[in-house]
């Protein structure tokens, strides 16, 4: 679903792509394209490449985004609660984190596969492998708060691998969006609304976008390094909507990319 998706080499499946609207097998008319009707989605995203694997991709992205919000529930929980009285919701705080920062490293990874196998220039895989690099970062936050050593945070993990992490994604979904904007995708049109099928990659990736600005911003006001304080308590209203907001918003882009690749409903070759 991610990031820095499509510039795809020129082969026979991208071709069909690109003219799906003008082929004689094809019932999607002009005013279905406009209107965005879900028949002609799937039927436009019969002829995205490897489209399995970017469902795959789609699915790891959507678990990933939901643990996230989990996590950030779970964080809001624990700093409000007293201390040796956690709720067990507080207290899978980590565990949630873990399932969510695994999981986008394991989506990155299975991108930068997608992303070699359909040709994509060098802004769109240095986009990914920045956010590749930044989910590596997010897993040492929640594995090291498991493991509940005071050399290492205790059981808020090391203080300084999110927001390096958050920074890197973010930077990664900025060139996602500035190749977007040099090369537009294969069936997009800039003409074309939002959810225009074709431009649904840069939909996705703008929403994306969107999330990390809210993300860093919260991760660099909670950010607290030993012996020092943050800018903002993490359990203030203003830290707190920014990390639902932000969760919110790669909930939503990774729900766009299944749409496009048509994750929801078929889920064969």
């Amino acid at each position: 679903s991610f990031v820095g998706l499509l510039r795809f080499s020129v082969s026979e499946a991208s071709l069909h792509f690109i003219t799906m609207s003008d082929s004689e097998d094809s019932n999607c008319t002009t005013t279905d394209e406009e209107t965005g009707c879900w028949s002609c989605y799937r039927k436009q995203a019969s002829y995205v490449p490897h489209r399995m694997e970017q469902v795959l991709i789609s699915w790891i992205f959507i678990v990933a985004s939901a643990t996230l919000l989990l996590d950030f529930g779970a964080l809001q929980a624990l700093v409000r609660e007293k201390p040796g009285h956690f709720e067990a919701f507080a207290e899978l705080c980590n565990w949630f984190g873990v399932i969510s920062c695994y999981s986008w490293f394991i989506g990155f990874v299975f991108l930068a596969h997608w992303l070699g196998c359909v040709g994509a220039g060098p802004i769109s895989k240095a986009g990914c492998y920045f956010k590749l690099v930044a989910a590596f970062f997010f897993n040492l936050q929640p594995a090291t708060g498991t493991m509940n050593d005071p050399l290492l945070g205790g059981p808020a993990g090391l203080w300084w691998t999110n927001v390096t992490g958050i920074v890197l994604f973010h930077i990664g979904n900025c060139l996602s969006c500035f190749d977007f904007w040099l090369y537009c995708t294969p069936g997009g049109d800039k003409k074309q609304g939002w959810f225009f099928y074709g431009n649904l990659p840069i939909t996705g990736m703008w929403c994306y976008q969107m999330a990390t600005w809210a993300l860093v911003a919260g991760n660099v006001l909670a950010c607290t390094p030993p012996g020092g304080e943050s800018i903002m308590f993490v359990g203030h209203p203003l830290v707190f909507t920014l990390q639902m907001v932000g969760g919110s918003l790669l909930l939503i882009g990774s729900l766009v990319y299944c749409a496009w690749c048509d994750g929801f409903s078929n889920f064969s070759y």
